[in-house]
């Protein structure tokens, strides 16, 4: 069984629940090798954040948020539209465009890489932040998934803290869930999202995102100037472990299954 059939399928299928066009879990291995629908008058839209750019202050000030959604997001959506006027695969959700990446033209490779990630990881990142975190709680899913995976819960936020500053240059921190059931904290580069598979990020670092955090220097600089470490340790603060809890369930329950012997 290669991985990238195997992560491929499983990673489709978790697109296609959240767009209620497939079952949860398939009983078929392998890349979706389907064509997309033709185009639509419908493009990629900058999603409305749940809170305002005030709301996480302290911890990450208004004027950078501002910044960031209105101005660095709204950048890679133009970019991405513009790049897929008129071509079929603009009808795919973001995530599920990530997903399909390999099936791209040459010619889309590049920008849908760079605008399109910079579009689905941003999307997802502003979902896992909230004014209101709470610490996730003893015996739930997600943190006991976490401490059999790095033996304790501080031990994890010292990996991913490790992780997010080791980045060189700008890209981000995950924690995924991988098509075995592992939880793992890996980095990618600029605008790569785990959701691409391993031809794009590298061997270890596909897989299903259950939290992440952009350590892009625009993501701080006004408020951390160069200590990104202040940064990501700023960022516990402002967890939506609730967020990060569901995408932990929705990922082990989407699960691809082999097929019957």
């Amino acid at each position: 069984m290669h991985f990238a059939n195997l992560t491929l399928g499983w990673m489709l299928s978790l697109a296609q629940s959240r767009l209620g066009v497939g079952p949860l879990v398939h009983n078929k291995l392998g890349s979706d090798t389907s064509s997309p629908a033709p185009p639509t008058a419908t493009s990629y839209t900058l999603p409305p954040l749940d809170y305002s750019y005030e709301a996480l202050e302290p911890h990450f000030d208004a004027e950078t948020m501002r910044i960031h959604h209105t101005k660095h997001h709204q950048t890679y959506v133009t970019n991405l539209n513009a790049a897929l006027q008129g071509n079929e695969f603009s009808s795919l959700d973001i995530d599920e465009l990530m997903t399909r990446f390999n099936d791209l033209p040459a010619d889309k490779k590049t920008v849908v890489r760079n605008q399109g990630g910079g579009h689905a990881n941003h999307s997802f990142f502003w979902k896992n932040l909230t004014p209101n975190a709470t610490a996730l709680a003893d015996g739930s899913p997600l943190k006991t998934g976490i401490e059999d995976t790095f033996s304790s819960f501080v031990a994890f936020q010292q990996a991913f803290e490790k992780a997010a500053t080791s980045v060189f240059g700008s890209g981000w921190a995950w924690l995924i869930l991988t098509d075995t059931g592992e939880l793992r904290v890996v980095t990618t580069a600029n605008q790569d999202s785990p959701l691409m598979g391993e031809s794009v990020v590298g061997a270890g670092a596909a897989g299903f995102p259950i939290m992440g955090l952009d350590v892009w220097e625009h993501a701080y600089y006004l408020q951390y100037r160069n200590v990104r470490p202040d940064y990501i340790k700023a960022y516990w603060q402002v967890v939506n472990w609730e967020f990060a809890s569901e995408r932990y369930m929705e990922g082990r329950g989407s699960m691809v299954q082999p097929e019957p012997l």
